[in-house]
């Protein structure tokens, strides 16, 4: 099966559950080194590896989004049989 469906744009379903997903991570390691830290949390750190962090969880689980897409395509667009055909360009 491909996991792109013959439409151009079919990207961005994953860019958005990717963008969605990466927002909740960095949100949930930002408050976790906060609670733990706290009363005395490291400004720096948060800051650089906040950066670092938004930079490199995007381009890990972008495989993962684009999966998730599909498969939440397919639950609304059941696969033909022009899914299964490799196209050429």
């Amino acid at each position: 099966m491909l996991l792109e469906r013959g439409e151009g744009d079919y990207f961005l379903g994953a860019y958005t559950l990717n963008l969605i997903g990466v927002e909740v991570i960095l949100t949930a390691a930002f408050l976790v080194v906060m609670i733990v830290t706290w009363p005395n949390p490291p400004w720096n750190a948060l800051q650089y590896g906040g950066a670092m962090l938004a930079v490199i969880v995007p381009i890990i689980c972008y495989p993962f989004t684009k999966t998730v897409w599909l498969a939440l395509d397919l639950i609304f667009r059941p696969p033909k049989r022009e899914d299964f055909i490799t196209r050429t360009k």
